[in-house]
Order: structure tokens, then C-alpha cells, then sequence
């Protein structure tokens, strides 16, 4: 019984680390908000989580976060309707350069390697091709709205998780030091709800 459970458990952490962050809909519901570093499979007991990614990883994994950040915030300001909306896509513009670039330099710091540019995974491509396609701009704003929210939860544990455990000083620093204005960012999105 013991070495069944052993088993099982190990075949739960294999899967979390290993399979691809699921997809989700642009503003769908039901999805698995886990972030790349703390992905839980669907039908998992409460509380189970991965095992922290390596560093490369943790790496990748924000890298994507924030260029699909600079990416919808494009689109934000060619195609959202609500003036706060576009006020924040400037913010996020600003906020993702620069935390792209540093996370660059944290990484080169910490002899990881960065990802090249574009850099967006399946699931953060997908979403902003279903941007791309939402013409009428109420549609647009409510599409992107959902997406920033489920976007800065998943940064914001991404985050946390690798400032308390991740192995790389460079990278701990730079996520201890992102992670207030990706907060800002949460709290800024929650008002405008």
C-alpha cells in the first residue's frame, strides 16, 4: 500500500513538472490558473503542487509572462475601448520592458540562459491571437481584463515561489524586487472591476 501511494505521488509530481501548461480560453472559465513553476493537474487533491522548476525555467517562464505583457498591452492600446484600460497598457509597457530587461541581466548574472525573442509558449500565443481577433471593443476590454487578472495571479505565485525557494541570488533579487509592482498591477486591475 505504501509503495502504491509512493508511486502514485511520484507519478503526480512527474506529471506537474513535465506536461505543458494547459490552455486556456481567453476569458474562459473552469481553467487551471497554476502557474509554469507551480502547474496543479486538473482533478489533483487540494494542495498538491510541483516541485519548483530549475532555473532556466524560472527564467523562461518569466520571460514569457512578460513579453505576452508587453504584447497584449499593444493590442490594448490599438484596440481597448475604456481609457483606464489604455492608461494601464502604457503602465504595463513601461513596467514588462523593464522588468524583461532586468530579469535579462539577472539571468546573464546568474549564467542562465535567456530566451530568445519572440518567446511566447502555446498558451500565452493563443491568447493573444484570441485578442487579436476581438474587433468590437467591450469584447476586446473584458477579454483582456480576465487575461491581465489570471496573468498577475499566475506572476505573482510564480514569483513568490522562487524569491522563498529559488536557487539563484541574482534571480531571487530581481523577483523579491518585480514582485511589488506586479502586486500594483493586481490591485490597479481589481479596481477596475
Amino acid at each position: 500500500m505504501r509503495n502504491e501511494l509512493g508511486i502514485a505521488t511520484a507519478g503526480i509530481l512527474l506529471m506537474m513538472v513535465a506536461a505543458p501548461a494547459q490552455s486556456q480560453t481567453t476569458g474562459g472559465q473552469g481553467s487551471n490558473h497554476g502557474t509554469p513553476m507551480q502547474q496543479t493537474p486538473a482533478g489533483s487533491a487540494a494542495g498538491v503542487r510541483a516541485a519548483p522548476l530549475p532555473d532556466r525555467e524560472f527564467v523562461a517562464a518569466a520571460a514569457v509572462a512578460n513579453r505576452f505583457e508587453i504584447q497584449s498591452a499593444e493590442l490594448a492600446l490599438d484596440r481597448a475601448g475604456d481609457a483606464k484600460l489604455k492608461e494601464f497598457a502604457r503602465m504595463m509597457l513601461t513596467d514588462h520592458k523593464a522588468a524583461l530587461a532586468e530579469l535579462e541581466t539577472a539571468a546573464k548574472e546568474a549564467g542562465v540562459a535567456f530566451p530568445p525573442e519572440p518567446g511566447l509558449d502555446q498558451t500565452h500565443a493563443t491568447k493573444i491571437a484570441a485578442l487579436e481577433r476581438r474587433k468590437d471593443p467591450v469584447e476586446f476590454d473584458q477579454a483582456y481584463r480576465t487575461d491581465q487578472i489570471h496573468a498577475h495571479q499566475q506572476a505573482v505565485t510564480l514569483l513568490e515561489t522562487y524569491q522563498r525557494i529559488g536557487a539563484m541570488e541574482p534571480l531571487r533579487v530581481w523577483a523579491a524586487k518585480t514582485l511589488p509592482a506586479v502586486k500594483k498591477h493586481l490591485v490597479v486591475l481589481n479596481t477596475m472591476n
